[in-house]
């Protein structure tokens, strides 16, 4: 029995514009309420804009702003997944539940998993391009 069997049939999707700019407006709201409520959204946004600051002036190569951007993008999305949980748990189980714990500390540890990946890469990455540049300025 597939999915359509009993009552369950699925609508065709809209491919269309119109619901592609809906879809793509439900995404923004997610990105505002993201960095208006989000506490992380801040430090997020704060890393970001150093790092493609500091990108920028130390002229790093095209393949190191690929490591730059993906990192950055990826580490946004798991912090927009983390909310996400948070928002589900929250709703579900507005008291505490040792299982609503273990879902928000996975969350969120997936972020701080990632971002530790990026502080690594980034030192790699800018380190040893601002050691050359303190060597040329002695």
């Amino acid at each position: 029995m597939g999915l359509e069997s009993d009552g369950n049939k699925k609508k065709k999707k809209d491919l269309g514009w119109k619901s592609m700019m809906q879809v793509m407006k439900y995404s923004i709201e997610g990105l505002v309420y993201f960095y208006r409520y989000e506490r992380s959204a801040l430090v997020h946004l704060i890393c970001a804009v150093l790092g493609i600051l500091g990108a920028w002036m130390l002229h790093m190569s095209p393949m190191e702003w690929l490591v730059i951007i993906v990192l950055l993008v990826s580490i946004l999305s798991t912090e927009l997944i983390n909310t996400a949980i948070e928002a589900v748990c929250d709703l579900v189980s507005p008291e505490y539940h040792p299982l609503v714990k273990v879902a928000k500390d996975c969350g969120s540890a997936a972020t701080f998993v990632l971002s530790l990946l990026g502080f690594f890469l980034g030192l790699a990455m800018y380190v040893p391009k601002i050691v050359e540049l303190v060597q040329k300025l002695w």
